[in-house]
């Protein structure tokens, strides 16, 4: 009895999927027309050091903002904080902050996963990880300055991804930035 409710559970299944189409989601192109904004969402709860709160958005901010301005970025882009509304029909890139911080090894990591929408359609762009040797012993304000470091390369890497939603390739600046 159980094994030919297996095989109705089965073959009900395979008619199901058979039945049903596919849905191709269409490639996301960038233009100049319009205006990337880049949402930030941190998924990292709140660290305290010295009794004050780091605003890892303004950080993130800082060195998005150099790395586009280092390439030119060829179209208009905001970054703002998860909340923000955005114009309808704007493409929108979401940038999730999945790990900032030590990761146990005596590194400083970064892992960040980005999606670009432009309603009604979403692409991933993919995971973006990148860790860097440690800054345990330092000053603080080296600290910050080794962990925006760290971010930068992260963000080097997603910045080329979002290069191939182009026609005009950017990728020998994105070159000369990581290789500093």
């Amino acid at each position: 009895m159980k094994a030919l409710f297996l095989i109705l559970a089965l073959s009900l299944t395979a008619s199901l999927s058979l039945g049903k189409k596919n849905r191709v989601i269409p490639y996301i192109y960038l233009n100049n027309d319009q205006t990337l904004h880049f949402r930030i969402i941190d998924s990292i709860i709140p660290v305290y050091e010295y009794g004050d709160e780091d605003d890892r958005f303004r950080y993130f901010e800082q060195v998005l903002t150099e790395i586009l301005e280092e390439i030119d970025f060829p179209i208009p882009y905001k970054i703002e904080r998860f909340g923000a509304r955005k114009p309808h029909n704007q493409p929108q890139v979401d940038v999730f902050i999945n790990k900032w911080g030590y990761n146990g090894l005596g590194e400083i990591e970064v892992q960040l996963n980005a999606v670009l929408r432009q309603t009604p359609d979403r692409n991933k762009l993919g995971y973006f990880r990148y860790a860097d040797g440690a800054a345990a012993l330092i000053s603080s304000n080296r600290r910050t300055d080794k962990y925006n470091e760290v971010l930068k390369k992260a963000l080097v890497k997603l910045v080329a991804e979002l290069n191939k939603r182009f026609e005009n390739e950017f990728e020998a600046e994105l070159d000369i930035i990581d290789s500093n």
